[in-house]
């Protein structure tokens, strides 16, 4: 994940470690930071993401990081399924996706 994505994460880091609940402003904002880092052409792993959140915020309400990887979840399932023909780059320096 790249650098200004993480830096998009940020105000989620905080919501998830003090929030006792998600409220709807928590929710729009968890959407639109994944929203962004997704049409920024960056992507994540939810799991990796979850560890993350965990790690970064040790008080967190599980309830609370439940909802946020949840909605991480929907926010890149409905994104890659509206771009079912965009190639993702499997680190190779042609960018072609095969695997050569």
């Amino acid at each position: 994940m790249r650098n200004e994505s993480l830096l998009l994460l940020h105000p989620l880091q905080s919501l998830v470690a003090n929030a006792k609940h998600l409220d709807l402003q928590g929710e729009d904002l968890a959407k639109s930071t994944f929203k962004k880092i997704l049409e920024s052409g960056d992507t994540y792993n939810v799991a990796e993401l979850e560890s993350w959140f965990a790690q970064q915020t040790h008080a967190a309400e599980q309830s609370v990081l439940d909802r946020i990887m949840n909605i991480a979840h929907y926010q890149k399932s409905k994104f890659e399924a509206s771009n079912k023909f965009r190639m993702i780059s499997d680190g190779n320096e042609c960018g072609c996706g095969g695997g050569h």
